[in-house]
């Protein structure tokens, strides 16, 4: 398959995004035609849908209205954005992609895994990551770390799930990671981003 595809999971605060730019300049040192994005959004119509799913509103979202609103943007972000990009051989790092509809929508919503991997399938055209990068946290540094950024005002709606929920997400990624051994890569999240980053380097250069 053409390009390099790498994809960053994991929970709320884990880190992704300073990982995300610290990877991007390694590729691009490499020479490289490094493309960012994230799920939900990388495209116009993407974003929007992100918008729905992660604000706060009165009128709640039935998981199944969930599921399907991620596929929507995925698919579009896929054939519109990631797929001509690793066409023209370049490298794109995902900042969430198919697992975490499983960690989500699956093993924290209840959903089925079997239909969530289905779906997942026809939304990726057959262009699964080549590599996946899974920095996993402890949920009660998750909410540390949440409760520093908002100042205590509280996350988004995805964030703003309760306890129980973010335990079965973190759980979820963790036999996510125990299924497909030779694509994820599990990283503890409690590190230094020193440390972090220069294991991250260590398994993409191989």
């Amino acid at each position: 398959m053409a390009g390099l595809f790498i994809t960053l999971e994991g929970p709320e605060c884990a880190g992704k995004s300073t990982q995300l730019k610290l990877l991007a300049d390694y590729l691009t040192q490499n020479c490289w035609n490094v493309l960012c994005t994230r799920e939900p959004g990388g495209t116009t119509l993407a974003e929007d849908i992100r918008n729905m799913l992660l604000e706060k509103r009165n009128e709640d979202i039935a998981p199944e209205t969930e599921l399907l609103l991620f596929a929507a943007s995925r698919a579009q972000h896929v054939r519109q954005v990631i797929l001509p990009h690793l066409d023209k051989g370049g490298a794109v790092i995902c900042d969430r992609f198919i697992d975490s509809t499983t960690a989500y929508q699956g093993y924290a919503r209840g959903l089925s895994i079997d239909f969530i991997n289905q779906l997942n399938d026809y939304c990726v055209c057959g262009r699964n990551p080549d590599i996946t990068l899974l920095f996993d946290l402890p949920v009660e540094e998750t909410w540390r770390r949440l409760t520093l950024r908002s100042g205590g005002k509280g996350g988004d709606r995805m964030e703003s799930q309760g306890n129980a929920f973010h335990t079965a997400v973190r759980n979820g990624f963790l036999q996510i990671a125990q299924q497909h051994p030779q694509r994820i890569h599990v990283l503890d999240a409690m590190q230094s981003i020193e440390d972090i980053a220069a294991r991250v380097r260590n398994i993409v250069g191989k």
